[in-house]
């Protein structure tokens, strides 16, 4: 049942449940009404009229009712009784507000466009004020009468629409709904709540399951519902901003628009939080934007991942974090893309076995232990860290970003349905890597295997073609700092090794097999004089099989023909028989960061004596290396540096590298490293209203912003920039009063700085 709606079934039942439960404290409050049914010092009309006219308010002094000598303010009640109405000609507040709810009510609070604070409950009764509670009839615009009204509720933690009390009847109900109490507290919803929408700006609110019925009944969270001004499709938005938590124990009818239609969206804020109490919770939302927190707590029962039942809901498939706070399972969809953190802070698992997960955020994110079916990693930059072992079932897509095991183990297509997906990206810290039935032919796109060499910088990257006879490849890849010179040994052509790094790779696993494969490991960033002098070797001996000549100026791949029978028991690394070098000077540290926005890039050296240095930066990609800077080191007593970069962008990521060359000439390179995009500052810049539906709109922009310097864009959530052009006011809004419903991002920003605003048009 889409909760307390429209329909007569519903109404009766609603009706009949509300009765029999307060069958027994009627009859006491109608004996005890001039002592226990109102506060002393509670108001009540006379007579409709302005909130601020003093001649239809009376107040209740513990006996009697009389007129009053002041106006209601946050401290006292307010009752509005049968046929009168109350409009607000500026902002008010009270205590608690009760309105009368008998049926042909109608009208009762006219907000008229402005605010009411409430800091207590929301009331309705029946009979004559101060009465007894009753649910709210379906009467025609009961509470608003205006788009830009609102109600908001403040104060302490409390229960703001009491059981029995209220529900969801008011089916015109246009007036929104703001939650902002004090830091910490809790609002406990208990009926149904409807209104043209709805925004948590702080605090927690709580929306509570009554368990005395069967079945237990949700007070849902529900919207306007006359199509002939708001359509007949789904509308309605519920916002949580920064700070502010919603909490639902519910399952079924959290938020719709009516019993058979949804709402249109459910705008979750960065840093907001939403928490299921509830095992298998259900919203019925055309449109989500997860960029919060979800948070699945409860103690009994595994849990489902939030769906939808409605024809025209959506189903939430991108999110930015979730959390699993409780004891028991979670299972996630079939398909999620998470650009925050997956967090286990219970006893309790997240169930994969059925799910594509994808991760695409922009800075560092973290798992837990997993194993999921599908997995695909496709960060712009930065690392996904998992605290444990990850088993993908079936694919592994790799795109681009860092896959960080944090020494755990990494297993692949143990269902041999599957494989590697290879387009680019890197694994870092892989206690061990397992393929799982292992194609039976391999490829660069089934079978390169892209290790982070941590130790000497660079990325690793191993390749293994040809065809195999399956089985399951295990891949170990021991790291060790530097290198060996005269390396004293030949290849098995008679060639002699002069070089050869510490750290290798070793294979196992895969079925017996004479057929040959060609191996290729990558030498990425490695000083290499040619590519021809690449060789793969064993730690101090010839590696099994025959050299092939190096290939790729740019990959730089060191190359081997060998047998599968011949890959297990042998070290695999990368040597030469001419100059290769890695970095042999100690550097200690090399860091970049802001400082007032200008970027800052430091270093420091064991010893730096009679070294000549030079900087580099290369701009969004590591493809464009520009020198911008250049010093001498001739003491060895000079051995930190710091440089500032005017140039740097603080819109993208700049990369740096630095150049050594010590006194005998030997060229050397250090590990890149990467400065992000400079975080966008609180705006001060203002565009009201927001959102915005129709009439005047406002932009608000700082002198610092020149008009033929400063550039606006309009960004759709999906990152499409749709408009761009110099600042020009009149311009611009018109072309935000032309933009269709939905949420945007507005972008302004000079040479010197940016700011991001969000702007939703209805």
């Amino acid at each position: 049942m889409a909760g307390r709606d429209t329909k007569s079934v519903q109404l009766f039942l609603f009706v009949g449940r509300i009765y029999s439960i307060l069958s027994a404290l009627v009859g006491v409050c109608f004996i005890q009404i001039e002592a226990n049914c109102q506060e002393i010092n509670a108001y009540k009309t006379i007579s409709s009229g302005n909130f601020n006219t003093l001649s239809i308010w009376q107040v209740y002094n513990g006996t009697s009712w009389n007129p009053a000598t002041n106006l209601p303010d946050q401290t006292t009640d307010i009752y509005i009784d049968q046929t009168h109405l109350l409009t607000l000609s500026q902002n008010e507040q009270v205590k608690s507000l009760f309105i009368n709810a008998e049926t042909g009510a109608n009208q009762k609070l006219n907000l008229n466009g402005f605010n009411l604070d409430v800091f207590g409950s929301l009331n309705a009764f029946s009979g004559a004020a101060p009465g007894s509670p009753s649910g709210a009839w379906n009467s025609q615009n009961w509470i608003g009468n205006s788009p830009s009204s609102t109600i908001t509720f403040r104060g302490l933690s409390r229960v703001i629409i009491p059981l029995n009390s209220w529900s969801g009847f008011t089916t015109n109900s246009r007036y929104s709904v703001i939650f902002d109490p004090d830091s910490g507290a809790e609002l406990v919803v208990e009926e149904p709540f409807k209104s043209l929408s709805f925004l948590i700006a702080n605090g927690t609110v709580r929306q509570k399951l009554d368990t005395s019925v069967s079945p237990n009944f949700c007070p849902s969270f529900s919207f306007n519902n006359e199509t002939l001004v708001y359509g007949p499709g789904p509308f309605g938005t519920f916002i949580i901003e920064s700070g502010g938590t919603l909490v639902s124990d519910c399952n079924d009818d959290i938020i719709f628009r009516s019993n058979t239609t949804s709402s249109l969206l459910f705008d979750l804020q960065s840093r907001g939080q939403l928490v299921f109490e509830g095992n298998a919770p259900k919203m019925e939302v055309a449109n989500f934007q997860l960029n919060g927190t979800l948070i699945y707590r409860g103690s009994t029962g595994s849990k489902i991942f939030v769906a939808s039942t409605f024809l025209d809901a959506g189903i939430p498939s991108q999110i930015h974090s979730l959390e699993l706070q409780s004891n028991n399972n979670l299972t996630l969809p079939a398909s999620l893309s998470f650009s925050g953190d997956i967090i286990k802070s219970g006893a309790g698992n997240f169930i994969g076995t059925n799910t594509h997960l994808y991760t695409n955020g922009f800075s560092e994110q973290h798992i837990p232990e997993l194993t999921i079916q599908d997995f695909t990693l496709s960060k712009p930059s930065s690392s996904l860290i998992s605290s444990g072992d990850l088993e993908v079932l079936r694919n592994h897509y790799m795109y681009s970003g860092i896959l960080d095991l944090a020494n755990h183990n990494l297993e692949l297509n143990s269902s041999g349905l599957g494989g590697l997906n290879y387009f680019g990206g890197s694994w870092k810290s892989i206690n061990q890597f397992t393929y799982f039935n292992t194609p039976n032919l391999l490829t660069s796109a089934n079978a390169t295997f892209p290790y982070e060499d941590q130790t000497n910088g660079g990325l690793r990257k191993v390749q293994l073609l040809g065809s195999t006879a399956g089985g399951n490849l295990t891949i170990n890849f021991t790291q060790y700092p530097g290198a060996e010179y005269n390396s004293s040994f030949n290849d098995n052509d008679g060639t002699p090794i002069l070089y050869r790094l510490f750290s290798y790779f070793q294979f196992s696993g895969l079925n017996s097999s004479t057929n040959l494969l060609e191996m290729r490991i990558s030498a990425h960033q490695l000083i290499v004089d040619d590519v021809d002098d690449l060789r793969i070797v064993g730690t101090g001996y010839a590696a099994p099989g025959s050299h092939l000549p190096g290939l790729d100026p740019t990959e730089l791949w060191a190359r081997r023909q060998i047998s599968i029978d011949d890959l297990s028991g042998v070290n695999f690394t990368i040597g030469s028989y001419r100059t290769l070098s890695i970095l042999p000077i100690e550097l200690l540290t090399f860091d970049a960061f802001w400082q007032n926005k200008n970027a800052i890039i430091s270093w420091s050296f064991v010893d730096s004596k009679d070294l000549q240095i030079e900087l580099y930066r290369s701009i969004e990609d590591t493809n464009n290396w520009m020198n911008i800077d250049q010093i001498t080191s001739e003491s060895s007593s000079q051995n930190k540096f710091q440089i500032l970069d005017p140039s740097a962008s603080v819109f993208k990521s700049n990369y740096y590298k630095l150049k050594i060359m010590d006194q005998d000439n030997s060229v050397h390179w250090s590990k890149i490293i990467r400065l992000g995009p400079l975080n966008s500052p609180e705006s001060n810049i203002k565009i009201y209203p927001n959102p915005y539906s129709s009439g005047e709109l406002s932009i608000v922009i700082p002198l610092e912003y020149d008009a033929n310097t400063a550039i606006i864009q309009i960004i759709k959530i999906n990152g499409e920039v749709i408009y761009e052009s110099n600042l020009n006011q009149s311009q611009m809004i018109e072309k935000l009063k032309s933009l269709p419903a939905g949420s945007y991002l507005i972008r302004f920003f000079n040479d010197a700085e940016f700011q991001l605003i969000r702007w939703i048009r209805r």
